[in-house]
């Protein structure tokens, strides 16, 4: 097999270099190609012999690792130019639709004194649902002194709607095409002068791509003759397979089932301390291995690791390939990828070495693109309830897991076995050990009770009993909201009990605070300026968002301090106060600036939202509103009818009132489901007002009567007052002539509230879109 000189010499066509030239002047170069096409290579060459003096270059690799892993090795990179820029990133964890803003305004705030190009290659295995978009948002950072260059596979269909972004440059597959003439180059560059009748041949079988063209010439310097004839496999097996000793190619199968690896993990797979000197001399030596010091990383090549895979799948004995996952599991655990590792372990398995790695809420939280929900439910699936009983404190982790994703089946399953391992462990547990798991057990029974408050807060007093402490399974720095804005809308639950459910959580939020360490502080407060506001009792509301504000500062609960800010922007909006309002907004936007938590960037998007719908202004909201399909996929499941609910505006303020009729069964239900009240008033107002626009007056007048039987009997007055015209007709009919809607002063609490919003037009034009209504 041959092997590298000091300096390999490359050949590139006119075209490909004439595609490569920009790549110095462009803020952001896109190259993109199937494997085996020579990209990285050509970009590689062409910066070392076209950098200007004083030029910076520096690479990231992307070798398959788990996508937050990925964005870290990316700001990593990045921080090579502004530290700080990269920090502020790397919070981000991953990046999503409703974060490219944040992403490009930080970029553009970047600073780089001096030309560096920053190459992100095999960008196609990062894992964002966005690559593309990410791409877009790179190339508006504004510095002449940076450039980017995206080198990827194939990167999924390009959206069918697209703009020609001057700030990209795009090199397409087909300018690594060799034509007759440059493979007659290429060729000629080592040494091996072709007759037309072989030229002729070697184009005919290789169509031009420079992979299969090197596999022509490995074999040609190997046997002194082509095979036209052989397929892509055929040749990996006649150029590179033949000339291997069975270490070498046993080595090589077993390192090909990992994406990328170290020379430490590459001894873990031979079973080694270290490398030893021949095979790193034999990886060092493949055309189709490449090494990156940064990482200090070895990856292959797509052809030859196609190639091995296949082998390891279809040739090799099921004992070899148990061995050899079961050891791919342990080196990558060694590294600390420990869902790559349980998927090694997964195939073989061996759930004992699944359920033995330390996996947390935490980890679990930070791989929710990876779906850690349908990880766990694969291991219930297919592992013995034996094993599962003897790794009860896995099982916790599992169960905290499940129930943020409101998973009842699982959730139920899992709390089954623990407290039958708590049984079963009796004997073997301390004291100690024993209450701990009893009480960890506890707390998530009280948390997996939301939203009865009474019922959560008389676990988390039981649970600290048995803890004697704060819980080591609940997460801390999870958003106490679950990521919506509304504490309102999490916890009330039935009509007429609003004013309980606030003495309940004034008593039992501290049992909670004490078992988190905080975790919540302020929502009391939060929770009850809200009702106050709903209820026109805007005085008292905006000081209780003040002490929320303060207390919840203390312990940097950024959640409840923007459910707090959010409500100062309705207090502004009722008042007409622009200058008040306006203030709110910045604080919002100013929270991504100090807290890059995706919870925290989904929160300010909600926020804003709900400001501008209260305002009437339905072209300024979240862009992932605008899609019921994703809205689980960047939420928590307790957040979802609150999303829910915001989308459902959307339907109505655009008078799609049809389509708003045909989901709004399936809405209401869910939030009858979680026990969601708020969504359940807004759903029946918000089709009174479709039904009055579609002229069933009837069925209008139906939905009303729900809604403030609904409301009123805990003084919910805002929603109402926001509707205008033919809607506050029937509002006022409704309460009327429906005994069911409370004391008789609810008409003029409503009016009165009305007649507040109607002075603050001027803040925004008008707080209604013609014909709508819904809102507050």
């Amino acid at each position: 097999m041959r092997k590298h000189t000091d300096r390999q010499a490359y050949y590139f066509s006119d075209q490909l270099k004439r595609q490569l030239s920009p790549i110095l002047h462009y803020p952001l170069t896109i190259v993109e190609a199937p494997s085996g096409f020579g990209k990285t290579t050509a970009v590689r060459e062409y910066l070392r012999a076209n950098l200007p003096a004083g030029a910076h270059e520096h690479w990231y690799t992307c070798l398959g690792e788990p996508t937050p892993m990925a964005w870290q090795g990316i700001c990593d990179l990045l921080a090579h130019v502004d530290g700080d820029a990269a920090a502020n990133l790397r919070k981000l964890e991953i990046p999503a639709s409703n974060t490219l803003t944040y992403i490009a305004s930080l970029l553009r705030l970047l600073r780089c004194k001096e030309p560096t190009y920053l190459v992100l290659d095999n960008y196609q295995l990062v894992g964002f649902e966005i690559p593309r978009e990410l791409m877009t948002a790179f190339s508006l950072h504004g510095n002449p002194n940076l450039h980017f260059i995206f080198i990827a596979q194939h990167l999924g269909p390009r959206p069918q709607v697209t703009f020609h972004n001057a700030h990209i440059h795009t090199i397409e597959p087909s300018a690594f095409f060799f034509d007759r003439e440059g493979t007659a180059n290429l060729f000629r560059m080592e040494g091996i002068r072709l007759t037309e009748e072989e030229l002729d041949s070697v184009f005919a079988s290789t169509e031009g791509w420079v992979s299969a063209i090197r596999l022509q010439m490995l074999h040609y310097e190997e046997t002194g003759s082509f095979d036209y004839t052989a397929d892509i496999d055929r040749l990996v097996e006649m150029a590179i397979w033949n000339g291997l000793s069975h270490e070498e190619r046993e080595f090589l199968v077993s390192v090909s089932i990992l994406d990328g690896f170290t020379a430490r993990q590459a001894a873990m797979m031979l079973g080694e301390p270290t490398l030893p000197g021949s095979m790193l001399e034999m990886l060092r030596g493949n055309d189709f291995i490449r090494y990156f010091p940064d990482g200090c990383l070895y990856a292959m090549h797509g052809i030859l690791q196609d190639y091995l895979r296949n082998r390891f799948e279809h040739h090799e004995p099921e004992e070899f390939r148990t061995r050899v996952l079961r050891t791919a599991g342990r080196a990558c655990a060694a590294d600390s990828q420990f869902f790559t590792a349980a998927q090694y372990f997964l195939r073989i398995g061996d759930f004992d070495a699944i359920l033995s790695m330390p996996f947390s809420g935490m980890y679990f939280s930070n791989l929710r693109e990876k779906n850690p929900l349908e990880f766990v439910a694969t291991i219930l699936d297919r592992c013995p309830e034996e094993t599962l009983r003897r790794y009860p404190f896995q099982l916790l982790v599992f169960a905290y897991t499940v129930m943020l994703d409101s998973h009842a089946e699982g959730f139920r399953r899992l709390c089954r076995l623990i407290g039958e391992a708590v049984a079963e462990n009796a004997a073997a547990l301390d004291a100690g050990g024993l209450r701990a798991l009893r009480g960890e057990l506890v707390a998530l029974r009280a948390l997996a009770a939301h939203n009865d408050i009474l019922t959560m807060s008389r676990g988390a007093q039981e649970a600290l009993e048995l803890l004697g402490g704060p819980s080591r399974i609940m997460i801390r720095d999870m958003p106490w909201t679950f990521g919506s804005t509304s504490v309102l809308c999490l916890f009330w639950r039935e009509p007429g009990t609003l004013d309980q459910t606030l003495r309940d959580m004034e008593w039992g939020l501290p049992y909670h605070l004490r078992l988190t360490q905080g975790q919540g502080l302020g929502g009391d407060s939060a929770m009850r300026a809200e009702v106050l506001l709903m209820r026109g009792e805007d005085e008292q509301a905006e000081i209780l968002c003040h002490r929320a504000l303060y207390e919840a500062r203390s312990r940097q609960q950024v959640c409840i301090c923007l459910c707090a800010e959010v409500t100062l922007g309705r207090i502004a909006i009722l008042r007409g106060d622009a200058e008040g309002y306006f203030a709110a907004v910045e604080r919002i936007r100013g929270y991504t600036k100090a807290h890059s938590h995706l919870y925290v960037l989904r929160m300010v998007d909600l926020g804003l939202s709900v400001l501008n719908f209260a305002l009437g202004r339905y072209d300024e909201f979240a862009p992932w509103l605008t899609k019921m399909e994703t809205l689980e996929k960047v939420t928590y499941a307790p957040t979802v009818p609150y999303v829910q609910l915001l989308h459902a505006y959307l339907l109505l303020a655009n008078r799609r009132y049809r389509e708003l009729c045909g989901v709004s069964e399936a809405l209401t239900g869910a939030a009858e489901g979680k026990h969601y009240l708020l969504p359940q008033v807004y759903y029946q107002l918000y089709l009174a007002v479709a039904k009055q626009n579609l002229g069933n007056e009837s069925e209008a007048r139906g939905h009303m009567n729900r809604a403030l039987a609904l409301a009123m009997p805990d003084r919910i007055y805002l929603p109402f007052a926001t509707q205008s015209g033919a809607l506050m007709d029937l509002v006022e009919a409704t309460t009327s002539h429906c005994g069911i809607c409370g004391a008789a002063n609810v008409l003029p609490q409503i009016n009165g509230i009305k007649t507040r919003l109607a002075a603050s037009d001027e803040l925004c034009g008008t707080l209604l879109p013609a014909g709508g209504g819904g809102g507050g």
